[in-house]
């Protein structure tokens, strides 16, 4: 008797166990929360004309890169990119405007003509466009559906990189 319901019982066990996994998707549903808290870095990042005030500034001083309302869509655009985009920044210009565009260049320090970047900012359509250098190779990255007009100081950097 003690058998059978032993056995009963590693049944019952290994039938819960099993049912476990299908309450483990609802455990995952707390990124909802982190969601919610996504329109609250919205509403900050949501004003880009405040950096016309850093024009004439160093982006590292302003904090640009790391604390601006450009950092989170800079973050996505970039993904695993981004810290290549700090480090090719660090020997830097400041940032400057041509027209509606706000623009900034810098490189890897004492690698310029290999690991470089620059920065397009167009505060109006809240699009973004980063060219990268690593290697020497140019790799770009834009806000899709967007086509900001490059300054002629980055269309220099551009073709000078380019031989």
């Amino acid at each position: 008797m003690r058998l059978s319901f032993v056995s009963v019982a590693a049944v019952s066990l290994t039938l819960a166990a099993c049912s476990q996994p299908e309450s483990t998707p609802p455990a995952e549903t707390p990124a909802a929360p982190a969601e919610s808290a996504s329109p609250t870095n919205d509403a900050a990042a949501s004003d880009w004309s405040a950096l016309n005030a850093q024009v004439g500034k160093y982006p590292n001083e302003t904090k640009l890169l790391a604390d601006s309302p450009i950092t989170a869509d800079l973050k996505t655009l970039l993904g695993s990119k981004f810290d290549v985009l700090a480090t090719n920044m660090q020997t830097q210009s400041p940032l400057e405007k041509d027209g509606a565009v706000l623009f900034t260049s810098g490189n890897k320090p004492h690698e310029g003509g290999l690991n470089a970047a620059y920065l397009l900012i167009d505060p109006a359509a809240k699009a973004l466009e980063v060219g990268l250098w690593e290697g020497g190779k140019l790799t770009t990255y834009k806000t899709p559906g967007s086509n900001i007009a490059k300054p002629k100081d980055v269309q220099t950097m551009i073709s000078n990189a380019a031989g």
